[in-house]
């Protein structure tokens, strides 16, 4: 009996360590996404959220969703995964470049009551930058190249993450 409580103490001590590593986090992102091909192409403002879980001091794999509110008839949402490789640049500051894969919905009103939606694949490039605010907040910047068929865009985002 001894040996089972040890060891159940064991696991829990162990898992709260596993968790005061602060390698996980929640966070939003907010900001602009031009797009840049044609003339009189939208740019959606993006409320979005993230999950981010850091395996290792250098590798952050994040599971990303946004929404791009409705510009010039055209209204968005992307499910992204993405890998950010963390370079420390000073005492809690670093840059990160990113890259990601995932999915594109597009809506698009045509005009009176027809709208046209459509599912893409999407991938991006970019780079990063966080801070450590507390041991328990950050604050990042993110310029990306997104592309999804024809509607290829400059994601410019500005987040804050809550690590546990």
């Amino acid at each position: 009996m001894k040996k089972l409580l040890l060891s159940c103490a064991v696991l829990a001590l162990g898992t709260t360590a596993a968790f005061a590593d602060n390698n996980m986090g929640v966070g939003i992102n907010l900001g602009a996404a031009p797009v840049i091909e044609g003339s009189g192409s939208p740019t959606n403002f993006i409320i979005g959220v993230k999950y981010q879980y850091q395996p290792t001091n250098l590798i952050r794999l994040e599971a990303a969703g946004d929404f791009g509110l409705k510009n010039k008839g055209t209204s968005t949402f992307n499910a992204m995964a993405n890998i950010h490789f963390m370079l420390p640049v000073a005492k809690q500051f670093y840059m990160y470049p990113l890259a990601g894969i995932g999915y594109g919905h597009l809506s698009h009103d045509i005009g009176g009551n027809v709208n046209a939606t459509f599912d893409k694949f999407a991938f991006n490039i970019g780079i990063g930058a966080e801070y450590e605010v507390a041991k328990n907040f950050d604050v990042n910047f993110e310029f990306k190249y997104q592309y999804m068929a024809d509607y290829n865009r400059l994601p410019i985002l500005v987040g804050a993450t809550y690590r546990f």
